[in-house]
């Protein structure tokens, strides 16, 4: 991490820490995206606890500002699994209670059980595929099977990854329904085509051996 990033990172802790005096904002577009990193989707309220690009600062783990029933729409990648479970749970009833009755929410995170395929089926072309990603990106040749998926338990700053069911029941008891698994880059509801970008930075067949998307309803 260079300088400039340690002081962001400081300062945005620090920033994280002091009384939100603006509550109950109308937002100027009705489509959310929660933690958004360099992915700075048109059309969207872009927030980040870092943020960048013309995103506003955001900590997800604290009640949103917006007022409720805000959005339409509310998208999340490759970032729920950054916090822990409980805040995960807080997350998502935030996002229900700013959503408008019928609004979506889209979650995009690693899944215990692509990883068990991985595991269990280390002679498969997937495999081999993402053991040779891994080798790469780690900058470690000799990198077994093993390391790839100890990294996604124990590296990048993962605190909880979810089994598709988990993740769907946690979503079911923050209020939401009509809830679909699908794939990376596979859109149920046509409000988020394209959104995804994690696929764009490690790869489209990368994503999809490690992680799934869900999407969700408010009644």
């Amino acid at each position: 991490m260079n300088l400039e990033r340690s002081v962001k990172k400081r300062f945005y802790k620090l920033r994280s820490l002091l009384p939100i005096f603006r509550t109950n904002i109308t937002p100027p577009v009705s489509r959310l995206h929660l933690a958004c990193g360099n992915n700075v989707l048109p059309g969207w309220l872009n927030a980040d606890f870092y943020p960048e690009g013309g995103a506003m600062f955001m900590d997800f783990t604290r009640r949103f500002p917006f007022a409720t029933a805000s959005f339409d729409a509310a998208f999340c990648e490759h970032s729920i699994e950054h916090i822990e479970k409980s805040d995960a749970a807080f997350m998502c009833g935030e996002v229900h209670r700013v959503l408008k009755s019928g609004g979506r929410f889209r979650v995009v995170t690693p899944s215990i059980e692509k990883f068990a395929k991985l595991a269990l089926s280390s002679e498969s072309e997937t495999t081999r595929n993402y053991l040779e990603w891994f080798r790469t990106w780690s900058n470690d040749p000799h990198a077994s099977l093993s390391d790839a998926l100890n990294a996604w338990f124990f590296k990048h700053g993962h605190r909880h990854l979810f089994t598709n069911e988990e993740l769907s029941d946690l979503l079911r008891q923050t209020g939401f329904q009509n809830i679909r698994i699908l794939e990376p880059e596979e859109y149920g509801d046509p409000v988020f085509s394209g959104v995804d970008g994690h696929g764009k930075v490690v790869g489209s067949h990368i994503n999809s051996s490690e992680a799934i998307a869900v999407e969700a309803q408010k009644a």
